[in-house]
Parts: C-alpha cells; sequence; structure tokens
C-alpha cells in the first residue's frame, strides 16, 4: 500500500532514553526546529529484539502525553497484543492542522517533519514494523490523525480518529485521494467538534457523514453495513453501532462506530463517565454522555491489525 521507507541518518536529531521501574517507558527527545520535542515510547517486554507494530497515539487541545497514555487504555493492550505504543507531546497543547498552527520561534511547528522522523527512527532502530505504523488521535489529535494520513501516506498504515471529523483545509491538502483504511468513534450529540459540523473562524469542519462519504469514495466502497452493538448498562443513555462500508479496494476500509446521544469523549467499558482527554465527568452540558458498550483502544487495535502497508 505504500512506498519504501526514506530513512534519516541516525546523527540527524538527538535521543535521549529515560527508563521507570514501574513501566519501563522510554522517553524520546529529538532536537527540533531549536527545541526539544518529546514522546513517550511504551515497549511491551514479549517485542523487545525485533521490530513490532506501532500505534501513534495524539490527545485532544491543552492535554499531556502522560495523562493520555493512562486514560486511552492502550498499554494493556499493547502488553497483551505486541505492539509498541508512541505518545509525542504537542507545542503548547496544539498539532499543527493548517487550520490551526502553533508556533515555535515564530515559524509555524512542522508536525510532519517531527512524527517522519520520530517514524523513521523506530523503524531504522528495528524498533517498529516499517510496514505496521498506525495513528489514532482524540478530539484535535484527532484533526493531526487526519494530518498524518494525507502527508504520510507511505509511513501510516491506518487511521482510526476518535471525537472529530476531517475539516476543509485538510481535505483540500489530501486532495491526491490516496486510499487508507479509516475507523471514525464518533457521538451524536458531540458539541465540542459537532457531529454535524461547524464553520469557525479557523475554518469549516465536515460532518460525520460528508467525512465517511470522503473516505468510502477515497477507498472505493459500494455498500454499507449497519450493526447494533450490545447495549451493558442500563444507566447509560447512548447506544452505539458499527456502521461498516462493504466492498472496498483491497488494503482498505472504512468503519464509523455511531454513539447515538454520545458527547464528546473517548469511549471506555472501564469508565463509561471519563473523558480519556479529561478526568472530569462528561455527562454535563459541556461533553455530552460518554457510551459505556464499547473500550476503543480495543477496537480500533482490532481495525488496525488487519492492515499491512507494502
Amino acid at each position: 500500500m505504500f512506498c519504501a521507507l526514506l530513512r534519516l541518518p541516525f546523527a540527524a536529531f538527538l535521543f535521549l532514553l529515560v527508563w521507570t521501574a514501574a513501566h519501563a517507558d522510554e522517553v524520546l527527545t529529538y532536537k527540533w526546529q531549536g527545541i526539544d520535542r518529546t514522546a513517550i515510547l511504551h515497549i511491551p517486554k514479549g517485542v523487545a529484539g525485533h521490530p513490532a507494530p506501532l500505534v501513534i497515539v495524539m490527545y485532544g487541545s491543552d492535554d499531556k502525553a502522560a495523562n493520555f497514555q493512562k486514560n486511552s487504555g492502550f498499554d494493556p493492550i499493547a502488553d497483551r497484543e505486541n505492539f509498541i505504543t508512541l505518545y509525542p507531546e504537542a507545542i503548547d497543547g496544539a498539532w499543527n492542522i493548517k487550520s490551526r498552527k502553533p508556533l515555535i520561534n515564530g515559524e509555524p511547528v512542522d508536525d510532519i517533519g517531527f512524527f517522519r522522523t520520530m517514524i523513521d527512527d523506530l523503524v531504522s532502530r528495528k524498533i517498529a514494523d516499517g510496514t505496521r505504523v498506525y495513528a489514532t488521535g482524540f478530539s484535535f489529535g484527532a484533526l493531526m490523525t487526519y494530518t498524518l494520513a494525507c502527508a504520510l501516506p507511505d509511513r501510516i498504515a491506518a487511521i482510526a480518529p476518535v471525537a472529530s471529523a476531517i475539516n476543509e483545509a485538510q481535505v483540500e491538502d489530501c486532495k491526491s485521494g490516496h486510499a487508507m483504511p479509516v475507523m471514525m468513534v464518533n457521538g451524536t450529540s458531540d458539541d465540542v467538534q459537532r457531529y454535524d459540523g461547524y464553520i469557525k473562524s479557523f475554518g469549516r469542519l465536515l460532518s460525520v457523514p460528508e467525512a465517511t462519504e470522503y473516505w468510502r469514495r477515497i477507498d472505493g466502497c459500494t455498500g454499507e453495513n449497519v450493526t447494533p452493538l450490545r447495549h451493558l448498562d442500563p444507566h447509560d443513555l447512548t447506544r452505539a453501532s458499527l456502521v461498516q462500508w462493504t466492498g472496498c479496494r483491497a488494503e482498505t476500509g472504512v468503519e464509523l462506530y455511531r454513539i447515538e446521544n454520545g458527547g464528546h469523549c473517548w469511549p471506555r467499558l472501564a469508565k463509561p463517565n471519563a473523558s480519556a482527554g479529561n478526568d472530569d465527568p462528561v455527562d454535563g452540558p459541556r461533553f455530552g454522555g460518554c457510551s459505556g458498550d464499547i473500550e476503543t483502544a480495543v477496537e480500533v487495535w482490532n481495525f488496525f491489525r488487519q492492515y499491512h502497508g507494502a
């Protein structure tokens, strides 16, 4: 599905390894645009010594990598399924998604270059399998996920944006129409990244139906199946269903976990009333209800594991 990886020379950047006894996590520090950029790398014991699938996990606005690592629920699954996770740190809590551009020393942050460097570093050191690099993110992190899919289709094998559709500026950047497996998770009552889209000073967010139609066309899908999911908590006012588009091109696919009455959150079975991006309850008017019927990280990995790059 994608071209041979370009490898940056090891001397082109600086990395520091910091280990903690409890989790054996690795903190990577790269000298980038004159400052230190960091990311937390989690390597399960079962994959030590050979390249493993890599899942890049991006948080929403004003969160932190360590917080999202704890709340997203990926690491226990990584330990069980033998893939590695990477939690990059944004500049001033924001990613460069074209319509909103954080700055370093007055210049736009080169997040694409930063992500390319991290991926190529881990592949060149035989930590990550270059044919199995995936990206997921929450809210603002979901928007960065789309940016990576459009800018690095030769490195990203599949994406899973949660709680945001793609924005119009990203669609313009992605006009080459590179096929990509995409899984989305969206609540119909999300008042932050609205299910029906919005127009703000920094641009237009597509509605979720527009976004899934965009990816359906790119991936050449021809049919659609809708499966209601088992409702686990009688006190949970949301209802989840899985929409799967069928007849897609080989090595592609489009799926949507549609959460009726769902708000702006990262659904989890273990903590159905907590946002992955914020420890405050999300039942209130700001965030809306959060489904307890799916474990997002599990479903994301189940989707990713189907796809390999070339």
